[in-house]
């Protein structure tokens, strides 16, 4: 006879990641009028009051390069450990590499 598995609650998405997906400032339109090329590099820096398209926590710090650049959608490869991941995030959570 198998038992049931448990079903618990969800802790959600942002689920000890509350602190660093936290920001309280408001924040401008300057970084939708930011240009991006393809082989850039870019920084991940999750902004947690755009929720679509957010990377995963693991990705916050991050600096990647650019492979593809849509009208809202920037495409591009962060190396993680010993693989390279294709991230596909929106203007909101990325920003030039170098530039504060």
């Amino acid at each position: 006879m198998t038992t049931k598995k448990p079903s618990g609650h969800s802790h959600g998405f942002r689920y000890k990641s509350r602190s660093v997906l936290t920001k309280d400032a408001p924040r401008g339109v300057s970084f939708l009028m930011r240009e991006y090329h393809v082989g850039e590099q870019a920084l991940v820096i999750i902004d947690p009051r755009q929720h679509k398209a957010m990377p995963h926590k693991r990705y916050h710090g991050k600096v990647g390069k650019i492979i593809a650049v849509s009208r809202r959608v920037v495409t591009m490869h962060v190396t993680l450990g010993n693989k390279t991941k294709t991230l596909i995030t929106r203007l909101d959570h990325i920003k030039p590499f170098g530039v504060k």
